[in-house]
């Protein structure tokens, strides 16, 4: 029995991974079968709340070794690698409708909630479709049984709901997140950053910690929301004791999720001349032009491929990421990964390859006069030069050159840990 929801947080608390931990103590009878998942989707989506994750339980009788992933209420939490299904019953749907009524923020305008329970996985295509585009909720809702689903307000979480039980990974990682205590939420969090610093180089495949650029804790939310950090990895088996290397506040609860974070699933192939606005692409050209900064610090630089230019834009969050941006030069191939902004309509560049770097020159000095051993003077601009004591001329190719040192070289370059999306995939992870 897969159990999906969505869209039960909002900016003023509460989280749906949290509502995930209330969801498997609501349902203690049952075995959980391999991993919860927090699946996060189309990062552009105008009416998100948060992070655009949505979550997935699977139910039933577990066989097998256990092992454990989590600690609700000072007990163990464990799940099995394979299992036999529950079969949904009405009981089961009136069970999780009731913790959502009394969990979801249903106050907060933007949160629709959404619930979903099904005997079987959903097709892929519907998970690829919510994390790459903007999708309406009928094709998600013909795979959804009547009997075992219900939206609230305008029932959009209903779309996460059955892509999270939709997805199949391709690529895949893994989050521990700890819990506050619930006296706690609201509250300064209290996490030594010298002990995340510890933890990060401990544990190297773990990653996006903490803000070497920035120094600050990167893995800890500034929301008000139930989450004091979550450590993400590239498999499960250290994430317990990357915890207890961290110190912190006391941790009410904790658990481990499967996630798509930290994959670019959210990325298509494309190309300048076919970019479509609230998607995320990564594209090849030519910089078409000198980058410029714009109020608010932000940076902007042209990109073509020959037909159509497209400006690309590094936010000032982004900090010396936008230096990289800075040393481009027109005459540069790069490729380019981000989200496409429809007003004004740009690439938020989110990571970038450097493939070949132009050849820049740049006048060192005017013309020497062999004469007077005295630079000239511009007569003009084209017009060449001119000695100032004896009046000998030189043309303007006679001027002093050398190759610019640009001080960039070729290959990937990504903004501090600060400012990545949760679903982009950090160079570190190759």
């Amino acid at each position: 029995m897969y159990v999906g929801v969505d869209d039960t947080d909002s900016t003023e608390g509460m989280c749906t991974t949290y509502l995930a931990t209330e969801l498997i103590r609501e349902f203690s009878d049952f075995d959980l079968i391999g991993f919860p998942r927090l699946v996060r989707l189309n990062p552009n989506v105008p009416w998100k709340t948060r992070g655009n994750a949505a979550i997935c339980v699977r139910l039933g009788k577990g066989t097998g070794n256990p092992r454990v992933i989590g600690n609700i209420d000072g007990k163990e939490l464990v799940c099995y690698g394979t299992g036999r299904d529950a079969e949904p019953e009405k009981a089961h749907f009136k069970r999780a409708t009731a913790l959502i009524e009394r969990l979801a923020m249903f106050e907060d305008p933007k949160t629709n909630p959404g619930l979903a329970i099904s005997a079987h996985k959903p097709p892929a295509d519907l998970y690829w479709k919510a994390v790459r585009e903007v999708v309406k909720l009928g094709p998600h809702l013909e795979h959804a049984n009547p009997k075992f689903c219900h939206g609230w307000k305008n029932r959009r979480g209903l779309i996460g709901a059955v892509s999270a039980m939709a997805w199949r990974p391709l690529d895949r990682t893994y989050e521990l997140i700890a819990y506050r205590e619930p006296k706690k939420w609201g509250t300064p969090r209290k996490v030594e950053a010298a002990s995340v610093i510890a933890m990060d180089k401990k544990f190297p495949g773990t990653f996006n910690n903490y803000d070497y650029e920035e120094k600050h804790v990167a893995f800890s939310p500034s929301s008000p929301c139930p989450i004091l950090y979550g450590i993400r990895g590239n498999a499960p088996d250290y994430l317990p004791a990357a915890m207890n290397t961290v110190k912190s506040e006391i941790i009410g609860r904790w658990l481990i999720f499967l996630t798509n974070q930290g994959t670019d699933d959210h990325i298509i192939n494309a190309s300048i001349s076919n970019l479509r606005p609230f998607t995320s692409a990564r594209i090849r050209g030519t910089i078409a032009g000198m980058p410029r900064i714009i109020g608010g610090g932000h940076l902007i630089f042209p990109i073509t491929n020959g037909k159509k230019t497209v400006d690309c834009t590094v936010y000032e969050p982004a900090k010396n990421f936008r230096h990289v941006g800075e040393k481009l030069r027109p005459g540069d191939v790069i490729t380019v990964m981000g989200a496409v902004r429809e007003s004004p309509f740009t690439i938020n560049v989110e990571k970038l390859f450097v493939e070949e770097l132009a050849t820049v020159i740049e006048k060192k000095a005017n013309p020497l006069c062999g004469k007077c051993n005295k630079r000239m003077k511009s007569v003009g601009k084209g017009q060449g030069y001119k000695c100032a004591r004896c009046g000998k001329k030189a043309k303007n190719s006679d001027a002093e050159f050398e190759v610019l040192d640009r001080g960039l070289k070729t290959g990937w370059y990504e903004p501090p840990v600060g400012a990545r999306r949760h679903i982009s995939k950090p160079l570190k992870r190759g």
